[in-house]
């Protein structure tokens, strides 16, 4: 686990903090189990401090091991906060570091809580941005599951699924995910790739 205020590596992915506000009642990292990182992180990291971090982290022999571009991790946003609601610090630090690391996947980890009417213009532009990759958090089926997983303190299950098929017809490369144990595996992944997702995940708990 890195000491850093800024990133972290989460399954060997370089992962940037993208800030603290939420969505929902928790965390998405208080969900998996991880709460001594929580502590570690800073709250509102500045653009500058995140692209001196991730270059810190490429200095040090980030993703050297990758040979073609296909084997690259690519950089994450996530960390304390929802980065779909930290846009103005992503329209910062993205354009540089694509200048930097062309070819460079970017994933969003994400609750996917955004309002139907700006879902569209909100993936424009993550699409400007060169953000690729999209994971969203769907830990169950039906509005009310949902509600008592996830406690979002906006919005709710009609509009993550709406979100997810908007980011999906919008060409973003959208997968959705939920934390072990999962009781209805088998109707998570149904829902999510019949909403346009490309696949479901299941992630362990985090070990600290």
């Amino acid at each position: 686990m890195s000491s850093s205020p800024y990133h972290y590596f989460d399954h060997q992915r370089l992962t940037l903090q993208s800030g603290n506000s939420l969505p929902a009642a928790q965390s998405l990292l208080q969900l998996a189990g991880n709460t001594q990182l929580l502590a570690q992180l800073a709250a509102e990291p500045g653009a500058q401090q995140l692209l001196d971090a991730t270059e810190q982290a490429y200095q040090a022999g980030y993703e050297q091991q990758a040979s073609t571009e296909f084997e690259l991790q690519g950089l994450v946003f996530a960390g304390i906060g929802d980065p779909l609601l930290h846009m103005e610090l992503l329209s910062q630090v993205l354009p540089a570091f694509k200048r930097q690391r062309h070819g460079v996947p970017v994933t969003l980890i994400t609750y996917g809580l955004v309002a139907p009417s700006e879902a569209a213009a909100l993936c424009q532009q993550l699409i400007e941005l060169e953000v690729e990759k999209l994971e969203v958090y769907l830990p169950a089926t039906n509005p009310p599951a949902y509600q008592q997983a996830v406690k979002p303190t906006q919005l709710g299950f009609s509009e993550v699924c709406q979100f997810i098929h908007t980011a999906s017809e919008a060409g973003l490369q959208v997968s959705c995910f939920a934390y072990a144990p999962v009781a209805q595996q088998s109707e998570l992944r149904a829902l999510a790739l019949d909403l346009g997702a490309r696949a479901f995940v299941v992630k362990p708990l985090a070990i600290v």
